[in-house]
């Protein structure tokens, strides 16, 4: 079984889109449970190896929601189920926008997802007072060793991705292991701060298998061995997309996927029908691209 989580990317939202789509036509089938379990990447990998697939991920979802949603599932009666029933379970765990969160609004006694970009009292305060993006990256690799060691001990292979923005997963308490690096580092070693934004572009798999064995340092660099594209920079999908399809000048600008085109990356797939033009959402094309740059990750995971 693949148990996948993440925002519209992984749900599929837009898959449905057909060239020429308007965007009321296309607003109507964006959400469509039957073309989004088919199509997207995670319907495709999934029929591809002959995988059921349970879906946590969801339209707009924050970091935030899908953490809880996976506490709430991995402690689940439905989950000890499945443990049962299947002999192998991979988590493919798909990273979004840190302008998003989850907050309880007690006008209507629910919890609700939201955007820091909404033209809100809120948002605008907690943009103001609370939120800061470096603060979120440093919180979700804490969460992302967490998960990485909850997996390990139930012997469940779990992958993570980022989605539309690379993210420099380093919590600032391992600079004291700067000296520690450098008096060990090989001649072909990364330079400690390429080693921080997990820049290994041009390191050989053996170099990095050199660097992440925790028995050399007596300490965890846990995120290296299961991110997609590791030894990539940029390493998120919606990067790796512009570039497999000809883009060599991209800006990094950090896409919120809130409907707006706020990177080149973004106007440049739409522009070759990757990304559909209503809500820059992946195409059919799209996933397909997506599936194959997780193939063999997916493949290897279940060998």
């Amino acid at each position: 079984m693949l148990v996948t989580l993440g925002c519209s990317w992984t749900f599929g939202v837009g898959v449905g889109y057909t060239q020429n789509l308007g965007q009321a036509e296309y607003e109507s089938i964006a959400w469509d449970n039957d073309l989004c379990n088919t199509l997207s990447f995670r319907g495709l990998l999934s029929t591809k190896y002959n995988l059921a697939n349970k879906n946590l991920s969801s339209g707009g979802s924050s970091n935030q929601k899908q953490f809880r949603l996976a506490k709430i599932f991995f402690n689940s009666y439905e989950f000890k189920k499945l443990q049962k029933k299947f002999d192998q379970i991979v988590v493919l765990w798909g990273i979004t926008s840190t302008a998003r969160n989850e907050l309880f609004f007690i006008e209507d006694g629910q919890l609700r997802n939201f955007f820091y970009s909404e033209n809100s009292q809120l948002a605008k305060s907690l943009v103001k007072f609370s939120y800061d993006h470096q603060n979120e990256v440093d919180l979700l690799q804490i969460e992302m060793r967490h998960w990485n060691n909850y997996f390990e001990n139930l012997n469940i292979k779990n992958l993570w991705f980022d989605t539309f923005n690379h993210h420099d997963y380093w919590d600032s308490y391992w600079d004291s292991y700067k000296s520690q690096y450098e008096t060990n580092a090989g001649p072909d070693w990364p330079t400690w701060e390429k080693f921080c934004c997990q820049d290994f572009s041009n390191v050989s798999s053996e170099i990095i298998n050199e660097i992440s064995d925790t028995s050399r340092w007596g300490w965890d660099l846990g995120l290296l061995s299961n991110l997609v594209s590791r030894n990539k920079n940029p390493r998120d999908l919606l990067s790796q997309l512009a570039i497999n399809n000809g883009c060599t000048d991209i800006d990094n600008q950090y896409h919120k996927s809130d409907w707006d085109v706020d990177s080149n990356r973004v106007s440049y797939l739409v522009d070759r029908g990757i990304l559909n033009p209503h809500s820059h959402h992946p195409t059919r094309v799209g996933h397909e691209q997506i599936a194959n740059i997780l193939d063999e990750y997916i493949r290897a995971s279940f060998c």
